[in-house]
């Protein structure tokens, strides 16, 4: 991660604000600026959950398109950050129960394919977000990767502050029991499996 210099998060987050001021006072160009600043990182949440390119992509595009058309909704009492998010994820639960009926025949053409050659390190990952829940992966990702505090994952989830604090810490344990009980990675670096797997 790179370093933040001091004051940028407030300019960047006073420029949101500018940004969708001038959306709601009819300026549809002014949405692109807010595009540019959140496509990537919503496109990496969405990834991790989806786990499909062409998906993610139909729902970055999506909840864009909602919070275009939402932004009136939206007031300062949360970041715009943790609105956005908010309706990513309620958009990709959405998704998910859309699929669940079709996830075993999904799994079934995933293992006739031929395996991809990926890094061990990004199979790891792998493996290990599959073996979270979808709420477990929504919490990881949103607490790790978008480094958001508990209160504003509460807002984005519709979850107690202190329960979500309980479950990250449940769900560290079950990364950590799983990663121990594979001896791949414990802390970050890889362990010697002697090519025992």
């Amino acid at each position: 991660m790179q370093p933040t210099i001091p004051g940028a998060i407030d300019e960047k987050r006073i420029a949101i604000e500018e940004a969708v001021e001038q959306v709601k006072a009819g300026d549809k160009q002014a949405f692109r600026e807010i595009i540019i600043q959140f496509e990537r990182q919503m496109y990496t949440y969405c990834y991790y959950i989806l786990k499909n390119h062409a998906e993610t992509e139909d729902a970055v595009q999506e909840i864009f398109i909602r919070a275009y058309e939402n932004i009136h909704q939206y007031s300062r009492q949360v970041s715009f950050s943790a609105w956005l998010y908010k309706m990513a994820y309620h958009h990709l639960i959405n998704m998910k129960k859309k699929q669940s009926r079709w996830l075993k025949l999904v799994e079934h053409y995933k293992e006739q394919q031929p395996e991809l050659q990926i890094s061990q390190h990004e199979s790891v990952v792998s493996e290990l977000l599959t073996y979270l829940t979808a709420e477990e992966r929504h919490i990881l990702l949103l607490k790790a990767v978008e480094q958001y505090t508990f209160d504003e994952i509460s807002e984005i989830m519709g979850i107690k502050s202190a329960t979500l604090r309980k479950r990250y810490e449940r769900l560290r344990r079950k990364l950590i029991d799983r990663t121990s009980q594979k001896g791949e990675v414990i802390h970050g670096k890889f362990a010697e499996t002697n090519g025992v797997r």
